[in-house]
């Protein structure tokens, strides 16, 4: 019995304490302006950005699925909020070309993208008393292509990019954070080297600071 006294005893002291700081939390004891900035590493998709000749021989220039690696900076209030995203993603490229071009399989490729986003947050800050944020997002941008094939290298597109995610406030005062988000990319290739149209998905985890 002793035991177990003691075993209810403790629950319920972790249990005190831990609502406690959550309710230390409260949207309106928020500042107005959330200024944020989150680290942020996932998944970028495959697909081909360009197609040329060498050698009078077709040449298809592909990306594998690619790690993603960046920063995201902005700002939040209840229902709006807007950030500069920086990102690099590191990605093996493939040749895929007649063995006449005398091409190599394949190499590496990086891909910088430099976006700007608005978000939307449909609940404001009704969800666990502002703690869950699930957002919407869309905002333009560039991609700047970079590779070990001459003539993928160098590359640029426009960039529109448009998702979705959710945020997770922790702590006593909501810090730090936790972030999920899935973006679609559409990219319109700005040089003549570049696809016209690319299409590319992001799904990324990411933690951050509120100020």
């Amino acid at each position: 019995m002793r035991a177990t006294n003691l075993s209810w005893i403790m629950w319920a002291a972790w249990m005190t304490s831990f609502s406690t700081a959550w309710g230390q939390f409260s949207p309106e004891t928020a500042p107005e302006t959330d200024w944020q900035v989150s680290f942020n590493t996932g998944f970028f998709s495959e697909g081909t950005y360009l197609r040329t000749k060498v050698a009078q021989e077709p040449v298809s220039v592909r990306t594998k699925s690619a790690w993603l690696v960046g920063l995201r900076a902005g700002a939040d209030k209840e229902f709006w909020g807007a950030e500069l995203t920086l990102a690099e993603i590191f990605a093996d490229l493939e040749l895929v070309a007649d063995p006449a071009a005398l091409l190599p399989s394949g190499g590496d490729a990086n891909l910088l993208l430099l976006d700007l986003n608005f978000l939307w947050y449909p609940t404001g800050n009704d969800l666990a008393d502002g703690r869950v944020r699930p957002f919407v997002t869309l905002g333009p941008g560039f991609m700047f292509f970079n590779s070990d094939f001459d003539q993928a290298d160098g590359e640029s597109a426009f960039d529109v990019n448009f998702g979705g995610g959710i945020k997770f406030l922790l702590g006593e005062k909501g810090n730090p954070f936790l972030r999920f988000d899935y973006r679609w990319h559409i990219f319109y290739g700005m040089t003549s080297g570049l696809e016209q149209t690319i299409y590319r998905q992001e799904m990324t985890a990411g933690i951050g600071w509120r100020f």
